[in-house]
């Protein structure tokens, strides 16, 4: 596994540096300034720069493929019937709900408070949309795609899940506003993340959820995912509670009230699983 991970790895890191090079050209750091005010953070180099590191990762995920594992895009969780409609959607529901359900809940205690922000409420949202999604998809490649097949194999599906979890989760060390707390449930979000893959086999529906979950807090919620600022207008939810079920500065998704969203979305897809194969059966 170590020897397999590492020729991923290099080879992602090649084809990614391939890939902002030509970022770089199509979008000159002199032209930046005036492409990229500096008050939107969401312009097209970084949408670009996220495009980039999935199109180097898909190309790392078909070299290994290809010339390591002499396996197709099942073995990774990509292939035709991992991308079924039902998957898909499935995934993007249970996002959505895992933490849009418990921060509406916290609005309507008064833990989560809803101000004002200047502007319509959809400024930034296409430009949003469209980092939010290779943003989703590029870290399911980078930590539950290729790897966790390999772990899966050297260690079993729940070893494979709790490590490539506990790498998600490091991950996030440099975020804005990081604690230890926070670094823990985005750890937890891992498992979630990988359950869900476990469960559907699916690959694409675990970035289906990953991007629903950003979106429902980015897009519908206004406010920021993982501390990440987004461009807002209308309104903006805001912490007024608790921080253990606010989530503070790092936002309701670093709260008790996404744990429990999370809990529940997984608890709901095992038994809807189990019903199946006893359907099935």
């Amino acid at each position: 596994a170590p020897w397999r991970l590492l020729i991923f790895g290099l080879v992602a890191v090649v084809l990614a540096l391939l890939a902002f090079r030509l970022v770089g050209l199509i979008i000159p750091a002199a032209e930046r300034a005036e492409v990229l005010p500096p008050s939107d953070i969401v312009g097209p180099d970084v949408i670009l720069t996220y495009w980039a590191t999935v199109l180097a990762l898909l190309g790392a995920h078909a070299f290994v493929l290809r010339f390591v594992e002499h396996r197709g895009w099942d073995f990774v969780w990509l292939d035709r019937r991992a991308a079924r409609p039902g998957a898909l959607a499935g995934g993007f529901l249970i996002g959505a709900l895992a933490i849009g359900v418990p921060s509406l809940i916290l609005v309507g205690v008064g833990w989560l408070d809803v101000s004002d922000a200047p502007g319509p409420w959809h400024t930034g949202a296409v430009a949003t949309t469209m980092m939010l999604l290779p943003a989703a998809m590029a870290e399911e490649l980078m930590i539950r795609g290729y790897p966790l097949a390999v772990l899966r194999e050297t260690l079993g599906w729940q070893g494979a899940i709790v490590l490539t979890s506990v790498v998600f989760g490091v991950l996030h060390v440099f975020n804005p506003n990081v604690a230890v707390s926070a670094i823990v449930l985005v750890t937890i979000a891992g498992l979630f993340l990988g359950a869900l893959v476990y469960q559907m086999r699916s690959l694409w529906a675990a970035t289906a959820a990953h991007f629903a979950w950003n979106l429902t807090l980015a897009v519908f919620l206004h406010t920021a995912p993982t501390e990440q600022e987004v461009p807002v207008g209308d309104y903006r939810v805001i912490d007024a509670g608790p921080d253990w079920a606010t989530g503070g500065a790092w936002g309701p998704e670093g709260g008790a009230g996404a744990i429990a969203g999370m809990l529940v979305a997984a608890a709901l897809l095992m038994r809807r699983r189990r019903r199946g194969v006893g359907d099935a059966a």
